[in-house]
């Protein structure tokens, strides 16, 4: 598998990390803090970097999906030196913004074209393909196959995640979403989410306002990160994921 020589590196993350150093040794030490960050986040493999930055939390494509995605983040403290920090990396550094996406789904569409190493400290980048590098674990880049990112996804489809607001499946977590996929034939999975969420017994909240045939994809929707299947990049348009589409 030929490796990129470009990273995508989560620059949300980045900037928020910056930010609340910056609180306590002021805006002059943003440019240094940024430099030592990028610095251990860049593999050494990669002989470029782009940084991804999230379009505007409004924008956001799963908005529209589903209006409490990520609500519960509406009133979180803000450092005071956060837009300083944004502006510097867009000044300084190459950055990439695309309309209605994550910083996730930029990575995600990148990595799974085979384009740039993915890298980022958050897990749910685990739901895709291709080359990746956690800073934090990782001594080296390392390769996620198209069948562990799809476990992946199918697990969080089920947990949801309460860090963004999706609250998934009622009582099921890591080890209940495990056994269920083992019990299943892999076929069968998107139908057996799905079939679950129509069920009493793991039924999810009520207070979501979604009508409930529609719960399921909504839920997968929210949790999907977005690979080359789901954006046409020349374009500029997202496929919205549907069951049986791949991933």
């Amino acid at each position: 598998m030929k490796k990129p020589n470009k990273a995508m590196i989560d620059g949300d993350i980045i900037a928020w990390k910056v930010a609340f150093v910056a609180d306590i040794e002021g805006v002059m030490s943003i440019g240094s803090l940024i430099t030592g960050l990028l610095n251990k986040w860049t593999p050494d493999c990669c002989d470029g970097t782009v940084i991804a930055l999230s379009c505007p939390k409004s924008d956001n494509f799963r908005r529209d999906v589903y209006p409490g995605y990520k609500e519960n983040r509406e009133d979180a403290y803000k450092p005071e030196f956060l837009k300083d920090v944004f502006d510097f990396l867009i000044e300084e550094y190459d950055y990439m913004i695309l309309p209605k996406l994550e910083a996730d789904d930029i990575l995600g569409i990148y990595a799974s074209n085979g384009d740039a190493i993915a890298v980022t400290i958050d897990k749910d980048l685990k739901g895709v393909h291709g080359w990746h590098y956690n800073p934090n674990k990782d001594k080296e880049i390392r390769y996620v196959s198209k069948e562990e990112a799809y476990e992946f996804f199918c697990k969080q489809w089920m947990m949801g995640d309460s860090t963004d607001g999706i609250p998934g499946l009622w009582k099921i977590g890591p080890k209940k979403a495990e056994k269920f996929l083992s019990e299943w034939d892999k076929d069968d999975w998107e139908q057996n989410i799905i079939d679950l969420y129509d069920t009493d017994k793991h039924k999810v909240r009520e207070d979501c306002d979604i009508p409930h045939p529609d719960i399921a994809i909504v839920m997968a929707r929210c949790v999907k990160i977005l690979t080359k299947k789901e954006y046409n990049l020349n374009k500029k348009q997202i496929k919205l994921w549907c069951p049986k589409s791949g991933s």
